[in-house]
């Protein structure tokens, strides 16, 4: 007798606690035996779910990909450089700029139409595709020799790196609930400020070591393929085809239809004309657009530094790193500050960081005799409290706003405002004075603040 109730109990389960496989999507089953013999079951929540480790997983293999997209485009832009010194080729400094102007109206044209590609065929898609194009192209350029084709392949490789950010917003938007948007797009907003700095860094000092510019951007590419291959494994288009849950919305009642999101059922010309009938969505892509043209004085201050402080190239380089800094460690924290808060205080803590950066603006603006030290804590400063504003309020309306079925277009449309603005920032820098160049970013800092504090009063805002 005793022998057969061992039998079955060893049917049932073991006689320690026994951790068994997830019962659903989270609970975790126990399967305790009592004094009395009986076994009983408990339930209880995992530190992870099954859902949450998918999560974690997407969110890591998004941020490694559009690392390696950076890593590709830096890689491109900073062999020109070198390519002006190689005597293999007949490419002058005037080449590269007619390269990199040509790229910038790719890279326009190619955010215009990666938004409505990724809304229509997926974020997995179209993220998994611009990373073979982005490993092709860029191999590609480091072979071939003539001129024409340099300027064909760059334009056809910024148009391909373009759709990066559009695949990955429509994702982010599918896979996470709208309460945790401001904290994920935190995280892959540093992708982008950390993965700039680290590629000018390491492919930098790798063509310093001797190593020659063809080779770079062969690093690069191997790079990014082997980010295309762990995408390809890793990346879902949904959680429904995994068989969790979906992701949580907050309910939208500007409707007929009830609580759901207003261009469910949209054609796209339907959602760009309620776009555009939107004031929120101007106030933000005027924002946007001022927004850009203060971020883009990042590029000068190494000059700005070498001129002002009578510093080397390198410590001047060294001091207006302390931007990117500044933008890195802001973003870790913005993001969940701005989750967590409600309206009011929201339109609070934006306003107030661009009111922070308008003083910095000020500060280099009045101050041209400023010491080192100084330049670096204000330069630090302004980094940090003009990147939350930045990314977070963008990366967040478009994705509540357009929807998972447009949130890629909406993203789309107001990087394009952004980047207007920064090729025109990009064209008048140099034909400045200082003087001159800093009012304007103090009047840019001023319009953002205003434009932006309108939007957050907005309801689409909240």
């Amino acid at each position: 007798m005793e022998f057969a109730e061992e039998l079955d109990l060893k049917g049932k389960g073991p006689r320690d606690p026994l951790l068994l496989p997830e019962d659903g999507d989270g609970d975790v089953v126990d399967h305790l035996k009592t004094r009395d013999g009986d076994l009983k079951t408990r339930r209880r929540k995992p530190f992870l779910t099954r859902r949450v480790r998918w999560q974690v997983a997407i969110f890591c293999c998004l941020f490694l990909a559009y690392f390696s997209i950076i890593l590709c485009r830096v890689g491109t832009e900073v062999s020109l450089a070198a390519m002006t010194d190689d005597k293999e080729l007949e490419f002058t400094k005037f080449d590269a700029g007619t390269v990199l102007a040509y790229g910038n109206g790719a890279y326009i044209v190619g955010k215009l139409l990666s938004g409505a590609i990724a809304d229509t065929f997926g974020g997995r898609k179209v993220m998994i595709s611009a990373l073979t194009a982005v490993v092709f192209f860029t191999s590609l350029f480091a072979n071939v020799y003539t001129k024409l084709f340099f300027i064909a392949i760059f334009m056809v490789n910024k148009i391909c790196m373009s759709s990066g950010w559009p695949a990955l917003t429509k994702l982010v938007c599918i896979w996470f609930d709208e309460e945790h948007y401001g904290k994920v797009f935190s995280g892959m907003s540093i992708a982008s400020r950390s993965g700039g700095l680290a590629s000018t860094f390491v492919l930098g000092g790798l063509l310093s070591a001797g190593l020659h510019w063809r080779i770079i951007l062969f690093v690069a590419a191997t790079v990014a393929f082997s980010m295309m291959i762990m995408s390809a494994c890793i990346l879902r288009e949904s959680p429904g085809d995994l068989g969790l849950q979906t992701s949580i919305k907050k309910p939208k009642d500007d409707f007929k239809g009830g609580n759901g999101h207003p261009l469910e059922k949209a054609k796209l010309n339907e959602a760009l004309l309620y776009f555009a009938r939107s004031p929120a969505f101007w106030c933000l892509g005027t924002a946007n657009l001022f927004m850009t043209g203060c971020m883009e004085m990042q590029s000068i201050l190494p000059l700005y530094f070498k001129d002002s402080l009578h510093l080397s190239p390198g410590h001047a380089t060294l001091v207006a790193s302390s931007f990117q800094a500044g933008a890195v460690a802001s973003l870790m924290i913005g993001g969940i500050v701005y989750d967590h808060i409600g309206p009011r205080a929201r339109f609070l803590f934006i306003t107030s960081l661009l009111g922070v950066s308008t003083g910095c603006l000020i500060v280099l603006w009045t101050v041209p005799d400023i010491t080192i030290p100084l330049a670096g804590v204000v330069v630090f400063v302004l980094g940090a409290t003009i990147s939350t504003p930045y990314y977070i309020p963008v990366c967040v309306f478009s994705m509540s706003f357009g929807g998972e079925k447009y949130c890629s277009t909406l993203s789309s449309i107001l990087d394009v405002f952004g980047y207007c603005a920064s090729i025109a920032m990009d064209g008048i820098m140099g034909a400045m004075s200082w003087h001159d160049l800093f009012t304007a970013q103090v009047v840019s800092c001023v319009m953002a603040l205003l434009f932006l504090g309108i939007f957050m009063c907005t309801k689409a805002a909240r």
